[in-house]
């Protein structure tokens, strides 16, 4: 009965969302004519008389050309990872012994402070389900299904303009930001199996650099970030272990029209600690993936992108399959 009531939950909250938005959608298409097209910020490049096309940004890849100064806007996102299989130490997917997915919904909220400065918050809540899960795992009078949500790691971002795009060069930023460890990380139930892991039990600190070219018809985007982890809890019990990774993400957008843009995003997280030191549920895992999505420039100020994400490649960790649908407003 319990889990009943989380999904209904769950579910409700979703539609709650979707609605909002449609209706406000709605709203909003009906007040511009067909030939406005979304209000970026875009920013010419130097010596160059054409204007780059008007895009959403990459799903997971992030942006290097802050926000327009006193500017902002937020990000609704919806996604629904469903595990397919686990990955093993020596790159092999092996069967995850149960049905394993989670509902994933996140506010993000971005500003432009001053000149060539993005700050951003984003607040992430999800609700993560198991069900059929192999008798080898459940422990003597526990259930094969459960399901716990709550709200994951809240985080800040920080970025900074520090080379503009030109002919040869590209645009350069440098991203520093912070993960609060606000989430349900320790204290786990084993009747939930697993599903109370939410968050990663550490303030996690990320430093990287993101880069930026317009290589004509194409929008190449570029992350590259070192996320170092201060755990929290070291009890084995907690069953928390935080590593260092490595981030490294590749995007392209191809414009089609004025309102439509095609994506496709190449990404990769890199953990280097010895995968055989003890590992919890919210460890870090190396795991390479690819997404296509399509983007839909609706109005001035709103805008939406869809797309799936699969994770090919890993090590440690789950591989997953990965629907999603976020929705921009500007300011």
């Amino acid at each position: 009965m319990k889990e009943h009531r989380y999904r209904k939950i769950a579910v409700i909250l979703t539609l709650g969302f979707l609605g909002a938005w449609f209706a406000s959608l709605s709203t909003a298409l009906a007040a511009y004519p067909d030939e406005v097209i979304l209000e970026m910020p875009v920013q010419p490049l130097v010596g160059k008389q054409e204007v780059v096309p008007t895009t959403c940004g990459p799903l997971i890849s992030d942006t290097s050309l802050p926000i327009k100064t006193h500017s902002a806007s937020m990000q609704f996102l919806w996604a629904w990872p469903i595990t397919r299989a686990n990955f093993t130490p020596n790159w092999r997917q092996v069967s995850a012994k149960g049905d394993l997915s989670s509902l994933n919904m996140a506010v993000k909220f971005t500003y432009g402070p001053a000149k060539n400065l993005e700050i951003n918050l984003a607040v992430p809540y999800i609700h993560n389900f198991a069900s059929h899960y192999d008798h080898s795992l459940v422990l003597p009078n526990y259930g094969r299904a459960a399901d716990y949500g709550g709200i994951d790691d809240i985080s800040a971002e920080v970025k900074y303009l520090v080379l503009p795009e030109s002919e040869m060069r590209p645009a350069v930023a440098g991203v520093f930001g912070m993960g609060f460890p606000s989430g349900h990380a320790s204290h786990l139930n084993p009747g939930r199996l697993g599903t109370d892991a939410i968050g990663s039990g550490a303030f996690t600190f990320t430093t990287g650099v993101n880069l930026y070219k317009w290589l004509k018809p194409f929008l190449v985007y570029s992350n590259i970030w070192i996320n170092t982890p201060v755990n929290l809890f070291k009890s084995r019990n907690d069953a928390v272990r935080s590593r260092e990774s490595v981030i490294c993400n590749l995007a392209a957008e191809y414009p089609i029209t004025q309102r439509w843009v095609a994506l496709l995003e190449f990404y990769s997280t890199w953990t280097w600690t010895n995968i055989s030191t003890p590992q919890g549920f919210q460890s870090t895992s190396t795991v390479l993936g690819v997404l296509s999505g399509i983007e839909f420039l609706a109005t001035p100020k709103w805008s939406f992108a869809a797309g799936t994400s699969i994770d090919l490649v890993g090590k440690a960790g789950s591989a997953k399959v990965t629907p999603l649908v976020t929705v921009y407003y500007s300011f």
